[in-house]
Formats: structure tokens, sequence, C-alpha cells
């Protein structure tokens, strides 16, 4: 099973330079030969969660069959209008089935601030998903542990427990797939494997990397390719930065 995995795209009408670099990540992805078997985009696909800026992100992923989850720099009805059509403040969140593997879309987004917290409904279906049987993928915006950042660790996922609780009790694997971070990252929490894409938009600079500006705009774009083997569990992630 072959998972594209963006984030962080934080799209700008008034930043072009946005624009483009979502543009370079998405046509990498338009281009894999076969095509993936699940396109994410684990959230902050707008920056500021205007219709404008979702308009844009609708032209950018038309066609390409992309499951979204909110992050703090969305807004839910601007998104859901996008997504379908209701504008409701109602949480973003699914539970796919891919094959033999189980796919739980989480919303973390607390409306006007930047950590994250799990939303009732997807605490419901995080729990509900780990009864079953076989490989259970949540994709989520905000990371359940600390990423090594001052700027980061603060605003992570607050409320981890009803994430970890149920996937640490399962049998078989589970696996959890986030963004917020801007930084490609691979860890396990408590035997849970987490893997954080690359910011689309910047990079985090980590406290060893010293500069006035803690993201950096330059860095090229990138996505995570996450080659899953769906009976084993066993994950092997590429990460693919790309020449904005």
């Amino acid at each position: 099973m072959l998972v594209a995995h963006l984030s962080d795209l934080h799209l700008d009408p008034d930043r072009p330079e946005t624009l483009h670099r979502a543009e370079r990540v998405v046509d990498h992805v338009r281009s894999l030969e076969p095509q993936p078997d699940l396109v994410l985009v684990t959230g902050d696909v707008a920056d500021h969660g205007t219709d404008e800026e979702y308009a844009h992100a609708s032209a950018l992923l038309d066609g390409l069959d992309a499951h979204l989850v909110p992050g703090n720099h969305d807004r839910r009805p601007a998104m859901r209008a996008m997504l379908d059509h209701t504008r409701t403040d109602e949480p973003i969140t699914a539970t796919l089935a891919i094959g033999s593997v189980t796919v739980v879309l989480a919303d973390s987004h607390v409306p006007g601030h930047d950590h994250g917290e799990l939303a009732d409904e997807s605490r419901a279906r995080i729990a509900a998903a780990a009864e079953r049987p076989g490989v259970l993928v949540v994709a989520l915006h905000h990371p359940p542990m600390p990423v090594g950042s001052g700027l980061l660790n603060p605003i992570r996922l607050l409320d981890a427990e009803p994430l970890l609780g149920p996937l640490r009790d399962r049998a078989d694997p589970s696996i959890v797939l986030c963004g917020h971070a801007h930084t490609a990252l691979a860890t396990s929490v408590d035997g849970i494997a987490v893997r954080i894409a690359p910011g689309v938009a910047s990079t985090l600079r980590l406290p060893c990397e010293p500069h006035p500006d803690t993201l950096d705009r330059s860095a090229p774009p990138g996505f995570a390719l996450h080659l899953l083997d769906e009976h084993t569990g066993d994950l092997t992630t590429h990460v693919r930065m790309l020449a904005p």
C-alpha cells in the first residue's frame, strides 16, 4: 500500500510562493506510477482559513481523491464548504477501509487556538476502529508527543491518551500520521509508529540551528511516501524534497 502524505501547505494568495510550492509537490504526486492508494493532507491546508484559500486548495487537489483533516490554521466552516458544501463547524472526521487497512481521519482542531485536542467524534472513531482486527492508521494534524522544539512542544496534541490508549492496547499494528511540526520526523510512542510529514510551505529550524527566523521558507517543499504492508504493518517511509 502506497500512501502520499502531505502537510502544512498554508496556501495564501497574498504569498504566491505558497501556491507554487504546493503545486510543485502535488504535480510530483500526480506523476507517480502507480498512483498512491491513499493521499493524505494532514492539516493547515489554508493559512488563514478563507474561502479564497480553499478555492485554491480545491483547484490544486482536483481529481486527486485526497483526504484532508484540519489543522490549527484551518477553519472548519470554510473547509467543510470546500469538502461537502455544508459550511458547518462540525468536526471533519471519517473512517475509511482501504484494502484490509482501517484509516481514521481525526480532527484535532481547537477553534481559536494553536494546540490540538481530539474532537469527541474523533475519539469515538479511534476507539471503535481500535476494536477491529488488522492494521490501523490514524491521521491527524497535531503530533501526540514533543518534537524537540520549544515552539511546537506546547502546541502539540494535549490530550494524547484518547489516541494512544486504544492503540497501545491493540494486538495488531497501529500507525499515527500527522503534520504541524514542519519537519520530517519518524519515531515511536509506546511502540506505536509515528510519522510527521515535512512542511510544504516551510521547514522548522530546531534549537541546534540558531537563526532569527524559526521557520525556513527557503527550504525546499516536501512530502512523505509511506510504503505500508497492509498485512504485517511494516512501514517504510521515504521523504521527497523538491526544488520549489
